[in-house]
């Protein structure tokens, strides 16, 4: 079942590749977490990411941009195991969503920390605290769309996709 939820997640990543910062890979491997527990969700956002990176028709990235991909995912993964079964039993659909999109908020923006450092570690001459400052804010724009995306996303969909699938989690996680 990791196997098919890594090629979900890779797969969305592809398909909405085109337009920058806009993407599904965060949410469904959330998802992963949530069906095959935090661990297993885990290792499902390492290995997308990597899949995802790797082949990437633009070109694979560099060591410590795809390791800082790897842990973000993984995180994201873990997060779904461990808050995913917390969100599903919010007896207020409206206030599970709020925790929902806070969620994918939070998510993101550590995503794009790790991912923008790993970048910054990748590329830059000189390393300083201020210069990876510098380097963050240069691509806020993106970032920002990225975050908003992602919080709109975990707000409409996580919820009711997390409530559709509660039954099938025993299933998933005893095999």
């Amino acid at each position: 079942m990791a196997s098919l939820l890594v090629a979900v997640a890779v797969s969305l990543g592809f398909a909405l590749s085109a337009v920058p910062n806009v993407e599904l890979v965060t949410v469904t491997v959330f998802i992963s977490g949530f069906l095959l527990g935090p661990g297993f969700g885990a290792g499902v956002g390492a290995a997308s990411a990597v899949l995802f990176s790797v082949f990437n028709p633009l070109g694979a990235a560099l060591p410590p941009l795809l390791a800082a991909q790897a842990l973000g995912q993984s995180i994201v993964g873990l997060a779904g195991g461990m808050a995913g079964p917390v969100i599903v039993r919010f007896p207020s659909r409206f206030l599970a969503s709020i925790v929902a999109g806070g969620m994918g908020l939070v998510l993101t923006v550590l995503y794009d920390v790790l991912t923008n450092a790993g970048a910054y570690v990748t590329i830059a001459g000189e390393k300083t605290i201020e210069g990876l400052v510098k380097f963050i804010a240069a691509g806020l724009l993106l970032v920002g769309l990225h975050i908003v995306w992602n919080t709109m996303v975990f707000a409409a969909v996580l919820v009711p996709s997390l409530r559709v699938l509660d039954g099938y989690r025993g299933e998933l996680t005893t095999k």
